[in-house]
């Protein structure tokens, strides 16, 4: 905890503008309500206070920098693995209510509405007449899918919908794609609320589109910030090179070999086979014996580091 202190103190000075006394307040309070908050990677639970304090400068600078507000009633903090360090950094997102909020108060959108559908619900659109027929069961059953409808100022109303393999598809690739392995969403509560905000940011996706949004300026921003933090996990995945014949300079590896590696071997660095050299024949039995080479020539090295697929991990 005295790590974080230290960090809020100095974390005005990391930003080309000083951060105001109100925004520093609203920082330290997300911290204080998120350092408990627990987060799975692997087969291990971790909380947000295992987190390495100083990547929250980071993590905060694409908000600060865009003007959106940094508190705990609109900001969630998450965990980040960073492969090449071996340890977890923050990230941040907007919760779902946080968002609809946003959306509400800064844009001329006046009403937000997402519900799930369970396979023993009634459920019909009438796209003649736009309306939904939706009437919720008692009897409990499987997600069958997630609708959004998103209200205008001018009238218009728009409607997006995913299914259920849709939203757990969007999940895989947030945990995988976005946080490196990491998942936040360990219980079903969490994982119902992912998959209503996915539901809305196809939605917002779609209003953006069609440029039907009063304010399109901000709806652009919350999509760049969700977005370039697929581009950013893409970055720190990729594993520092290392200074031995034995194993390839990866540093350009790509996640889907990561996740082959991943999945087969775990998180390990994986060797080539000992280069070997053939000993001159015995004379009197017919057998090979080896010997481990132990240097290579200086030319030899530049075909590894130019090598962009790797083995390690």
């Amino acid at each position: 905890m005295n790590t974080f202190k230290t960090t809020l103190t100095n974390l005005s000075e990391a930003f080309a503008k000083p951060l105001s006394q109100q925004q520093l307040d609203d920082v330290s309070l997300l911290i204080e309500n998120s350092l408990n908050n627990k987060f799975q990677f692997g087969h291990e639970f971790y909380k947000i206070k295992d987190v390495i304090p100083t990547s929250l400068v980071d993590a905060l600078a694409p908000y600060i920098d865009s003007g959106l507000e940094v508190n705990s009633d609109l900001i969630e903090l998450e965990a980040r693995y960073h492969e090449s360090k071996f340890s977890f950094e923050f990230e941040m997102s907007h919760s779902l209510s946080g968002l609809v909020n946003l959306l509400i108060d800064k844009t001329s959108i006046a009403h937000i509405q997402i519900h799930e559908i369970y396979e023993s619900d009634l459920f019909s659109v009438n796209h003649a007449t736009q309306e939904i027929n939706h009437e919720p069961s008692a009897e409990p059953s499987e997600l069958h899918g997630i609708y959004c409808i998103i209200d205008l100022d001018n009238g218009q109303s728009f409607l997006t919908q995913m299914s259920a393999d849709e939203a757990k598809q969007a999940m895989w690739a947030n945990t995988n794609d976005r946080l490196n392995g990491v998942n936040p969403y360990t219980t079903n509560s969490k994982k119902l609320t992912f998959y209503k905000a996915s539901c809305l940011r196809r939605g917002l996706k779609t209003i953006s589109a069609f440029n039907n949004c009063g304010d399109l300026r901000l709806v652009s921003t919350l999509l760049n910030l969700h977005d370039r933090q697929f581009n950013k996990a893409k970055a720190v995945r990729k594993v520092m090179p290392l200074n031995n014949y034995k194993f390839r300079c990866c540093s350009k590896q790509p996640s889907s070999i990561d996740q082959i590696f991943k999945a087969e071997q775990g998180s390990v660095v994986i060797p080539f086979n000992q280069s070997v050299s053939k000993a001159p024949k015995a004379t009197e039995e017919k057998k090979h014996t080896t010997e481990l080479l132990s240097e290579l020539p200086d030319e030899f090295y530049g075909a590894w580091e130019s090598d962009t697929l790797g083995v390690g991990f």
